[in-house]
């Protein structure tokens, strides 16, 4: 994996849901447990890349990205967030990001780290929900994604209570 690859997968994690198939479960109230299957597809022409630490990949760069959010395969919403790193070496990449996805019901808005060795990619995240608006007004709970490989896909599975 390349250092570009690396900071795509990092940045791309920002993107954080997606959803090229699965199923949504939703329950009246934020106060029900609920689950939420999405896909985070990335739009390259949607997302910047700020190189705002030393020139060249490094901390404190950020990306900002507008990624589309699919639910069973069809456009239902977007993500919307950024990432910025916060440690950057030959084997460990951490950053730190917050998203909003914005579906028909409302918004779920999501916070977290992920520590990643950029020798072997991308795999994964988990995250904390940190409200919403709408149907998820109030809501807490987690979100939890999966990197598709050699893309900038995520698979993400939001556990909300």
């Amino acid at each position: 994996m390349t250092i570009t690859r690396s900071r795509r997968a990092v940045l791309a994690a920002t993107v954080l849901l997606a959803g090229a198939g699965a199923a949504l479960a939703v329950a009246p109230t934020a106060a029900a447990d609920q689950t939420l299957h999405l896909t985070t597809v990335k739009v390259p022409d949607q997302s910047t890349e700020l190189d705002l630490g030393a020139p060249g990949f490094s901390t404190g760069d950020t990306e900002i990205f507008v990624d589309e959010v699919q639910r069973r395969g069809r456009a239902v919403g977007s993500s919307t967030g950024s990432c910025t790193l916060a440690l950057v070496s030959d084997t460990r990449l951490v950053a730190l990001c917050t998203t909003t996805i914005l579906l028909p019901e409302g918004t779920v808005t999501t916070q977290g780290a992920f520590d990643e060795n950029p020798q072997q990619g991308p795999e994964g995240f988990r995250w904390a929900v940190t409200g919403g608006t709408g149907r998820y007004t109030g809501t807490a709970g987690e979100a939890i994604g999966t990197f598709r490989p050699d893309s900038d896909i995520v698979d993400v599975v939001i556990r909300l209570r």
